[in-house]
């Protein structure tokens, strides 16, 4: 017993353990003893005391000097408060290690800087720079992948200490839990790489995290033959056709169509200029998706129907829709819904009138025999790689080739066939 006292004492003795020199990383306390007052002495590696009263503080702190400057970090990289000796002993010796292999950045143990980096605040940042750039079609798109699926995930991190290993395991979880196809995943994969690259810019982080590479089956492109066009536009109401047969004789998106105007028909030098385009129902941009003016010349059927159009102005829309007996000044709001009731009189399944217009148009002038440059400039890609979606739709055109409806023998075939004719 007498032993014990002994070594108490000498543990509790100012003498027994001494701060080292030269020691970067110190535990401190701004409590004071709360029974004589004084401040509570620290015993390295075991507690920090009040020699006299034996009482410990609740609340703690690192102290340490970093590149000229002191540094107090009263919480861990989570933000929670450093309430025991033993927690900011753990967190001492990882700060010590990171100085020692030059990571150190107290930005990350300051708790408001740990609020100012989780991934969620920085996404609402994002998404407020990005919501007055894009279309509210687009931004709907970008902000349903965040708030639905990968906010759930990275929403409490701190977006600088995202590693690849974490993308993979969200991976393999949306593929596992997520009724969502590999083309999906791929989607909101892109997006979380644009925000983090957006991050990359702002100099937030300082490299890009390893992303799994993700690779969807080719995507099956559909598309019309004229016949089934024809037999479509049999069956939509004459006071809608017009429009649909603009858009199956141009390519048009249905938001160009439905946006163009007559300051936009210039009818004595034969061409219209897309310069405008619908997003959603009700927003009208003043450029088309790929940010450039496309134009299109009057010629053949496409004439015809800007033509009649002209002969009935009813508003300065080119392509307004009659409800009843009343002309509506405005541009169409129920094109799909049109389209769809005509597919079914006419019993095509399975088609878009995205598809119905603009692949179409792809495809027939693929067949014809038109480059992909001259389909491309027609549709307005941006780029060649957009156009050869269409590539191996091309094979249609070679499709008599392979059933051999001319078949081309090779010389020693021909000298076969000609012995067996002599002989006969």
């Amino acid at each position: 017993m007498l032993g014990s006292m002994k070594f108490l004492e000498k543990i509790f003795s100012e003498e027994f353990f001494k701060i080292e020199e030269g020691k970067r990383v110190h535990i401190r306390t701004k409590e004071r003893c709360p029974k004589c007052g004084k401040p509570f002495t620290e015993i390295p590696g075991i507690a920090l005391v009040c020699l006299r009263c034996k009482t410990v503080p609740k609340r703690f702190y690192i102290d340490l000097y970093w590149q000229g400057k002191r540094v107090r970090i009263y919480s861990d990289k989570s933000g929670q408060p450093l309430s025991s000796y033993e927690q900011a002993k753990r967190l001492a010796s990882v700060i010590e290690l990171e100085i020692q292999n030059k990571i150190f950045d107290p930005t990350k143990y300051v708790k408001g800087d740990i609020k100012r980096f989780l991934f969620q605040n920085l996404v609402k940042q994002y998404l407020s720079e990005r919501e007055r750039v894009l279309s509210p079609s687009a931004f709907l798109s970008k902000r349903t992948w965040f708030t639905k699926y990968i906010l759930p995930v990275f929403g409490v991190m701190d977006v600088r200490e995202i590693r690849g290993f974490h993308l993979h395991e969200f991976f393999e979880n949306l593929v596992k839990e997520n009724p969502l196809s590999l083309s999906s995943v791929k989607k909101i994969f892109v997006e979380l790489k644009v925000f983090l690259n957006w991050c990359l810019k702002k100099e937030i982080i300082e490299r890009l995290p390893v992303f799994p590479e993700i690779k969807p089956p080719e995507p099956v492109i559909k598309w019309l033959s004229r016949e089934d066009q024809l037999k479509i536009l049999s069956c939509i109401p004459e006071e809608h056709r017009p429009i649909f047969e603009f858009l199956f004789a141009t390519g048009c998106r249905v938001g160009e169509a439905r946006a163009l105007q007559w300051d936009c028909v210039y009818l004595k030098d034969g061409y219209l200029v897309i310069r405008r385009v619908f997003s959603g129902e009700y927003h009208l941009k003043e450029f088309p998706k790929e940010g450039k003016q496309k134009v299109i010349p009057l010629v053949g059927k496409i004439r015809e129907i800007i033509l009649k159009q002209a002969k009935n102005k009813k508003s300065p829309w080119v392509f307004p829709y009659r409800a009843g007996k009343k002309w509506i000044a405005y541009p169409y709001k129920a094109l799909n819904r049109v389209f769809k009731e005509a597919c079914k009189q006419a019993g095509v399944e399975g088609i878009t009138l995205y598809q119905a217009s603009r692949h179409s148009f792809a495809m027939s002038r693929l067949q014809a025999g038109f480059s992909y440059e001259e389909v491309g400039a027609a549709l307005g890609h941006s780029s060649p790689q957009t156009t050869r979606r269409y590539a191996r739709l091309r094979a249609e055109q070679v499709k008599q080739v392979f059933e051999g409806s001319k078949i081309i023998l090779f010389p020693h075939e021909r000298f076969e066939k000609s012995k067996s004719e002599n002989q006969e």
